[in-house]
């Protein structure tokens, strides 16, 4: 029986009030909804059309709201039980536009599959893999994830789109603006205006944007003339899948990249819910990766694009103090119906970008917070240092150094192309490197 921890108002198993949970769901909608622009990113680089970008758009949200449904299941292998809300996969982009390039969107879908599945083969493995991950190495994955947001939230907080741009004022200042009204509800504010302290900087930072022009005449339009109601992928050949044997292998490896990202949000979920937590239950971890198998598979099976956990989510569950699974079926469920609403979608999919780099700074800071507790949870020792140490700053060095490692072979850029990954990887391979001799020292 896990013990809740003093700053979670709805722990996992408690049920909010149906306000509180509607509310608490168009929170996490909000930031779902803030990736929806990969799917059109997609779609333009292989010349597709305004059609084809609508129904990628539409059934990748039904595959993420399915997602975040079954991911708060706590019956069976299926689910961790747990509010780890899917979002379209920004680890999958890279391959997802190889696939389209090569074979257009049937081959996209069909390797999307192929991802899913190899997902879900590694979920009824992964328990047996503890060793692999002691607390340290546990702490060290979830600071990584808070980490590969930095980049991110900083360049959307202060408005850069590419390296070199100069920061635009406005940007910063709505940012700054909607970061502080969410920290001074979160510090200083009691019962629900702590809860939606994210929602009330959400609604600031859009009317700031409204106000001081970031918002511009095609974002009005594009929620103005879009449909009420539609059904998803209508005028588009749907239910058409490719593949191709060349891709399996960075399938394969960007599935498993993918995965670890997933393992650090799933431990995240478990330290912020349990007072007394210790380590990993790495069966749950399991049952919670094949739950983001399933949104996967789901997304390359309807039409959309791969879909992943979202640790963004994660941390906004733990700076409101509302972790309740049942926030997840709501959210889910309503991100399924968005995908039948086009025009209720567009006002989500709009956020201006300084909106989007107040809530990824605001979530960031307390992931990294709990990345930091449970690598000091641990017992000390000069193994440990090194381990993470060495890990920490080769990942690190992935986001502060670009180009650093564009000389590596390709079947191993989905590794040294994430700072997370690189990190993880660099972990345990150190881990059992350094464990050399110290079963034999505690003996003696």
């Amino acid at each position: 029986m896990v013990k809740k921890p003093a700053n979670i108002v709805y722990g996992v198993d408690d049920r909010p009030p149906v306000l509180v949970t509607i509310i608490m769901g168009l929170q996490h909608i909000f930031v779902m909804s803030s990736t929806l622009v990969l799917p059109v990113v997609i779609i333009q680089e292989i010349g597709g059309t305004f059609l084809e970008a609508k129904s990628l758009v539409s059934f990748s949200m039904i595959a993420a709201g399915i997602g975040t449904i079954v991911q708060g299941i706590r019956k069976g292998p299926l689910g961790s039980g747990y509010l780890v809300p899917n979002l379209c996969g920004p680890s999958y982009l890279a391959i997802s536009m190889r696939s389209a390039w090569l074979g257009g969107l049937p081959l996209m879908h069909g390797m999307t599959i192929i991802g899913g599945f190899f997902e879900a083969l590694f979920s009824r493995v992964v328990h047996r893999l503890k060793k692999l991950f002691p607390t340290e190495i546990t702490g060290l994955v979830v600071l990584m994830v808070a980490v590969t947001l930095i980049p991110l939230g900083a360049s959307k907080f202060v408005g850069i789109e590419l390296p070199g741009d100069d920061i635009k004022p406005n940007h910063l200042a709505v940012a700054a603006l909607t970061i502080l009204c969410m920290i001074g509800f979160n510090i200083w504010g009691k019962g629900k205006a702590k809860l939606y302290c994210v929602l009330i900087g959400m609604v600031v930072g859009y009317a700031l944007s409204w106000a001081t022009g970031i918002f511009s005449a095609d974002d009005f339009d594009r929620v103005l003339q879009s449909a009420v109601f539609a059904l998803p992928g209508k005028g588009v050949k749907r239910f058409a899948w490719d593949f191709d044997l060349s891709l399996v292998i960075p399938i394969m490896i960007v599935s498993l990249c993918n995965s670890l990202k997933s393992i650090g949000n799933i431990i995240t979920a478990q330290k912020i819910n349990d007072a007394e937590w210790k380590e990993p239950d790495m069966k749950n971890i399991g049952n919670g990766l094949l739950a983001d198998s399933v949104s996967v598979m789901s997304s390359g099976m309807l039409g959309g694009v791969a879909t992943d956990t979202s640790a963004s989510n994660v941390g906004m569950s733990f700076a409101t103090g509302a972790t309740s699974r049942y926030i997840a079926f709501t959210a889910g469920a309503m991100f399924v119906l968005l995908g039948f609403l086009p025009k209720i979608a567009a006002v989500f999919s709009i956020m201006p970008t300084p909106v989007m780099g107040a809530i990824l700074i605001f979530v960031t800071s307390f992931m990294i917070l709990a990345g930091f507790q449970i690598i000091l949870s641990g017992e000390h020792s000069t193994r440990k240092i090194f381990i993470i140490g060495i890990s920490f700053i080769f990942g690190l060095s992935v986001d502060m150094l670009p180009g650093l490692y564009k000389s590596i072979p390709s079947w191993l850029t989905p590794i040294f192309g994430s700072s997370l990954t690189l990190a993880t990887v660099l972990a345990i391979i150190l881990n059992q490197i350094f464990s050399i001799g110290s079963d034999r020292e505690r003996k003696a």
